[in-house]
């Protein structure tokens, strides 16, 4: 975002200079260390847990399982944890070595924009989207029937600007995907870029996006998330876990084309594409349930509650590569209080599983004609249910056995050991993608944090989800 609109305090990246083996050393190091940690402290644990001393295998059965789990599940975590930064850790070196290319010829860009009682935010989102340093683009914005002032506030914008044309419309409520497909519909670009009407983009977010989607066989660009709002202690927990999440697992994905969510704030699409999206046959029940007045048809579906998760991966299951550009941002708002926090985690974890649903029953099938989709059955396959199932549940029973191995009086220095182990490897990580993303280095001390963040916060809106989908408990759709 152009630093005139970003409001104060908020985070805005600050780029760094050092040279660029210092970051590569620390990523080799950690890298080491990940791997010391996969191969000796399992068995640290085995031998902490069984050995005569203890004597865990004289406490029965319950014990011995308690034990067994500590075992598989830091086994678990640390292979997951080598494969996933490999792939990162070269990504973000490669990408480093190649800086974004220059364009000759600028292809015109359509900038569609969603919002729905955005009062508090849309005029300075508007203003870093019309300031954009791009040559020729438009900004779609649609009001989804806003019950605030939404569009009272954004219609004044709208009008010429020096590099782009701003067009401001409002209809009925529907949802974001239906008004993300009438923006489609009135977009003239063939390449179209999704933002949110809560977040801004850095000035060079589009130059940066756009020679990416003109590598060959790219569907689809993701932008760097971050949040803006650092103003307490849960919101620069968010920050920390974007900074991982987007740095580890986002770039282990583009580092294979096939990432598979690419984020609301900020994705670039090819139209193409999305026409060949909008022509896949809806199958899913409650696509019935959303055809009202305000119900626009196009690529976006209203069948989930992740309609960018569906979108993605319908572009992936068409072949399609889909990439992550860190180095092009968007700074969005997060929920700054654990309420609101609990109902974004819970709409997220609910439209995950009905996207998962989706691709089971339908996008499978178009992924077996793709030759180019080869690949997403294996994520699909080994990543997903073990990221959205396994480790909630993971979590969970770790958390247990340190619970149980207390009441049973077990010695737990060796598993505290361990615990601190992990905590310093995910710091070493999270050191490499500040410097990556040009973050805060205030964020690394929190990352030993995120752990129980995630298992009690995160997963207990996990819970929640799971038990009112199993139930097809309904929501509100805004």
């Amino acid at each position: 975002m152009a630093e005139a609109t970003a409001p104060a305090g908020d985070f805005r990246a600050k780029p760094r200079a050092y040279p660029r083996w210092t970051v590569n050393f620390l990523a080799i190091t950690t890298f080491l260390y990940g791997l010391v940690l996969s191969f000796t402290l399992p068995w640290t644990i085995q031998e902490a847990l069984f050995s005569p001393e203890t004597g865990l295998a004289d406490r029965g059965p319950l014990a011995m399982a308690w034990g067994c789990a500590l075992i598989v599940i830091g086994a678990v975590v640390l292979l997951r944890w080598i494969t996933v930064q490999a792939l990162a850790f070269y990504e973000h070196d490669r990408l480093r070595r190649s800086p974004p290319s220059d364009l000759a010829e600028a292809p015109f860009v359509s900038i569609l924009v969603p919002a729905f009682n955005e009062s508090e935010t849309v005029i300075g989102a508007l203003k870093s989207l019309i300031g954009l340093d791009y040559p020729s683009y438009e900004v779609i914005f649609v009001d989804d029937g806003s019950t605030d002032d939404t569009f009272l506030k954004a219609f004044p914008m709208a009008g010429q600007y020096a590099n782009c044309t701003l067009r401001v419309y409002t209809k009925p409520n529907g949802g974001k995907w239906s008004s993300l497909n009438f923006a489609y519909h009135k977009a003239k670009g063939d390449l179209l870029l999704c933002v949110d009407a809560d977040s801004g983009l850095a000035r060079d977010a589009l130059r940066i996006m756009v020679p990416r989607i003109l590598e060959s066989g790219v569907a689809a660009v993701s932008g760097q998330v971050t949040i803006r709002n650092r103003h307490n202690f849960l919101t620069r927990l968010q920050a920390a876990e974007y900074l991982l999440g987007n740095g580890g697992m986002r770039m282990a994905l583009s580092a294979l084309g096939a990432v598979t969510v690419v984020p609301g704030p900020i994705g670039l699409y090819r139209r193409e594409m999305m026409e060949r999206i909008a022509r896949i046959p809806g199958t899913g029940p409650t696509a019935k349930a959303h055809q009202g007045s305000g119900a626009v048809p196009g690529p976006l579906s209203g069948e989930t509650f992740a309609e960018d998760f569906q979108l993605s991966l319908s572009a992936l299951a068409l072949g399609g590569r889909i990439v992550y550009e860190p180095r092009a941002y968007a700074y969005t708002k997060c929920p700054d209080d654990v309420a609101s926090l609990m109902s974004q985690r819970y709409r997220w974890m609910r439209g995950t599983w009905q996207v998962y649903g989706i691709y089971l029953r339908t996008l499978r099938k178009l992924v077996r004609t793709e030759k180019k989709a080869l690949l997403l059955p294996v994520v699909m396959t080994v990543l997903y249910p073990l990221d959205i199932y396994l480790i909630p549940l993971l979590n969970f029973f770790f958390w247990g056995a340190i619970g149980a191995s207390l009441v049973l009086g077990q010695s737990m220095g060796f598993v505290i050991s361990w615990i601190g182990s992990v905590a310093l490897l995910n710091v070493m990580t999270a050191m490499i993608y500040i410097l990556e993303q040009d973050d805060d280095l205030a964020l690394a001390p929190l990352v030993p944090l995120l752990d129980l963040y995630q298992s009690i916060l995160v997963n207990s809106a996990w819970v929640i989800a799971g038990v009112d989908e199993a139930r097809g408990t309904g929501m509100r759709w805004s």
